[in-house]
């Protein structure tokens, strides 16, 4: 199976979630923002296969700003992992991206296998199988 190489926008300021995303999507071609301002820069002219958005953010912009902004973007389809530990504000992050996938991050990384599921569904595409990969079966094919 030939694997794709997803362009992937992760939002995240905490250095240690930092290290697990850009693991979690090593085989990919990432970019790391830290702040909202930044996230929206690259949205505004850079097209993502998969944003991985955090809530809480370095500065004074949360989440919910890029949320807010990425419906009028050149990212409108592009699909979205909320990944924040704050589930008030993936909340509001969901009210402007009601589409987006929330799944925390200690949930990404609760087990090797988990982390191993993500991974192989990632070589498909961006649009991940959630029922697959916190089900019990283990054929990564």
């Amino acid at each position: 199976m030939n694997s794709k190489i997803l362009k992937i926008l992760v939002v995240e300021d905490t250095p240690e979630r930092q290290e697990i995303l850009k693991n979690l999507f090593r085989d990919h071609a990432w970019v790391l923002a830290h702040t909202a301002r930044r996230a929206v820069r690259l949205l505004s002219v850079y097209k993502f296969d998969l944003i991985s958005l955090d809530y809480n953010l370095a500065g004074p912009d949360c989440g919910d700003s890029i949320g807010s902004f990425i419906p009028d973007s050149i990212n409108s389809n592009t699909k979205i992992l909320i990944h924040s530990m704050n589930k008030a504000g993936a909340d509001k992050i969901k009210n402007f991206l009601p589409n987006a996938d929330y799944v925390p991050v200690s949930k990404l990384i609760k087990t090797n296998q988990i982390f191993k599921k993500i991974r192989a569904e990632l070589k498909k595409g961006p649009e991940i199988d959630w029922a697959f990969v916190f089900s019990r079966k283990t054929n990564l094919s």
